[in-house]
């Protein structure tokens, strides 16, 4: 998977790191600005038939004020991902 680490702005938002799945999907990760609160936003984007990347419904947009417990629930994620990955 490939990812590209470029920012680019837009308005309130920023798109701080785009994630290569395959298959014509994405995923973005985003700081965004949405009614007076900022957010970390990470959703599927796909490309549509004339070549624009596109948002779908599956996501997750996470208030900024959480952002160390997201990290640290991640990093609880990853010891389980090490695991499963070690016994493949």
């Amino acid at each position: 998977m490939a990812e590209r680490t470029e920012q680019q702005e837009t308005g309130d938002e920023v798109l701080v790191r785009v994630i290569d799945k395959g298959l014509g999907g994405r995923i973005h990760v985003r700081v965004s600005h949405f009614k007076d609160r900022d957010y970390i936003d990470v959703r599927n984007f796909y490309e549509s038939d004339d070549g624009q990347w596109l948002p779908t419904r599956k996501g997750i947009a996470v208030p900024v004020e959480l952002y160390g417990e997201l990290l640290d629930a991640l990093g609880a994620a990853k010891a389980e991902v090490d695991k499963r990955t070690a016994a493949k």
